[in-house]
This record gives C-alpha cells, sequence and structure tokens, in this order.
C-alpha cells in the first residue's frame, strides 16, 4: 500500500490548528478570569479604604463631641466663678478652668491630627475608586474582546474541522479506524513528521527497516510514541 504523504502533512496541519485553537479559546477564560480578579481586588481595597475612612470620622465625631461638652462645661464653670462665696472656692474654681482649657487644648490637637488623617483617608477612598473604575472599565473591555475573539474560534474551528473530516475520508479503509484511535488519544501527535533519523515527536532513532517501509510509503508507526510516521516535504522521496 502506497501511502499519500502529502494527505498526512494536510492532516497534521489541520489538527495542529485545531490544537492551537482549542489553547487560544481556553486562554480567553483565564484571561477574563485574571481581570475579574483584579477587579474584585481593587474592589475590596476601596470597602477597605471607606471603612478606614467611616471609623476616622466617626472617632473625630465623638472627639468633636467631647470637645464641645467640655467648652460647655468650662463656660458653665466661668458662670460659677462670678458667684464664688469665698476666695478658696474662687480658687477651685479657676484652677479647674485652666486644667479643662490645658486638656482641652490638647484635645483640640489630637482632633487636628484626625482632621489631617481624614484628609489623606479621602484621597486614599478617591485613588481607590478611580482604580476600582479603571478595573471595572478593563475587565468589560477584556471580556467584550474574549468573546468576540471566541465566536471567531468557534467558526474557524468548525470549518477547519469540516474539512479535517472530508480529508479523513481519503485515508484508506484498513487504516482510518487506527488513526481515528490514535488522534483520540493523542490528538495531534497521533502524526509525526521524520527526516527518516528520527522520530519528529519522540526523537526515536529509526530503523533501518522502518527507513525503507517510509521510502516504500508504507504505513509506519514509531516504536517509541506510536505515532504514525510521514516523511518531511523537503525529503526527496515525499
Amino acid at each position: 500500500m502506497s501511502l499519500d504523504y502529502g494527505l498526512l502533512r494536510t492532516l497534521h496541519r489541520m489538527l495542529r490548528q485545531l490544537t492551537d485553537i482549542g489553547e487560544r479559546m481556553d486562554k480567553g477564560p483565564r484571561k477574563v478570569r485574571i481581570v475579574a480578579a483584579n477587579e474584585a481586588n481593587f474592589c475590596e481595597a476601596l470597602d477597605v479604604a471607606k471603612a478606614a475612612l467611616l471609623e476616622m470620622r466617626k472617632a473625630s465625631n465623638a472627639k468633636q463631641l467631647q470637645l464641645n461638652e467640655r467648652e460647655a462645661k468650662i463656660e458653665d464653670l466661668k458662670t460659677k466663678l462670678n458667684v464664688c462665696d469665698s476666695n478658696k472656692e474662687f480658687q477651685l474654681l479657676k484652677d479647674r478652668i485652666a486644667a479643662d482649657l490645658q486638656a482641652n487644648s490638647v484635645l483640640q490637637d489630637e482632633i487636628l491630627e484626625q482632621l489631617e488623617k481624614l484628609d489623606v483617608l479621602t484621597d486614599g477612598v478617591d485613588q481607590a475608586k478611580k482604580n476600582h473604575q479603571k478595573s471595572q472599565a478593563e475587565s468589560k473591555r477584556v471580556s467584550d474582546e474574549v468573546a468576540l475573539d471566541l465566536k471567531a474560534l468557534v467558526a474557524e474551528k468548525e470549518r477547519i474541522s469540516s474539512e479535517l473530516v472530508e480529508k479523513e475520508k481519503e485515508i484508506p479503509g484498513d487504516l482510518l479506524i487506527q488513526y481515528r484511535r490514535l488522534v483520540t488519544a493523542k490528538g495531534e501527535d497521533a502524526l509525526g513528521v521524520t527526516n527518516t533519523e528520527t522520530c519528529g515527536n519522540c526523537n526515536q532513532t529509526l530503523t533501518p527497516q522502518t527507513i525503507n517501509d517510509l521510502m516504500l510509503k508504507q504505513p509506519v508507526f514509531c516504536k517509541g510514541c506510536g505515532c504514525w510516521m510521514y516523511l518531511s516535504e523537503s525529503h526527496p522521496s515525499a
């Protein structure tokens, strides 16, 4: 039985094309998952920034309320100071007012420090929002791009698969079952090119008998990996 190595080369090329398309189809969802994970990370970072800002605002408001209460207390003490009945009571009130004023001064410094932190945290929230919005836009762009690519790849896969089925009909009937079994198990590695020295798939060294069979265009299967071998297009006997 004399084989057409051109047929095997064409079949092998189609199988490689289908493998490549399958890999590209797999890459699309991976890209979508990556950008989706990035978007989720930026969303989480935004939530953390918002929570930190909210806590700082609560703390600042609490200190401001504390300051207002203490200032009201000082005003009350000043009123009492004007109606003191004795010098001792007057001095005690003055000392309490002085101590409260000093404490309020410290509290005011703490409030100013918190206000500075609020500014920093507010900037952080604004930046986190921008990052999240960018990640959302990138996620949509990639998702749309992958969906468009996938549509084209599916069409290309269907076209090549259809052509492959037609080409496979040219394989002699007694070899077709073996070929299909190999393709099911190995995919594109079901076929392998050779230069008559080694197998193009596994580099198994060919025996003189194997080389002779190849020259006679007989069906030859690699003893190493089991692929169906064919001569390279550049070989004189191809």
